[in-house]
């Protein structure tokens, strides 16, 4: 029974860390933007990547992805997506007590 109780803790505890864009649900943080996605990515990726080393981007379909990977928490994704004459940034986030202030304010920065 204990093997259990363990083993169903482990699964909770993983539920928490996976990246939010697995995960249904709607962003923590959305905007649009008068610039490109492309423009956009290269304005947030570098603050990103000095805040949290691990950072990727990629291109996805319609525009770009920044993963920022937890150490501890959930990850945090920015979708940078191309819409009408500029882009919608949709930002997805761990837990309250896990976001990052400085990715968020980064994103804000660069709107």
């Amino acid at each position: 029974m204990r093997t259990w109780s363990v083993a169903l803790a482990g699964l909770l505890l993983a539920g928490c860390s996976l990246p939010a864009s697995l995960v249904p649900g709607e962003p923590n943080y959305s905007k649009v933007s008068d610039k490109p996605p492309k423009e956009l990515a290269a304005c947030v990726f570098p603050v990103w990547q000095r805040e949290v080393p691990k950072t990727t981007q990629v291109s996805i379909s319609n525009g770009m992805r920044i993963h920022a990977p937890g150490v501890i928490t959930a990850d945090e994704i920015l979708d940078i997506v191309k819409y009408k004459d500029g882009s919608r940034v949709s930002l997805y986030e761990g837990p309250p007590w896990a976001k990052t202030t400085v990715l968020r304010n980064a994103v804000r920065d660069c709107l």
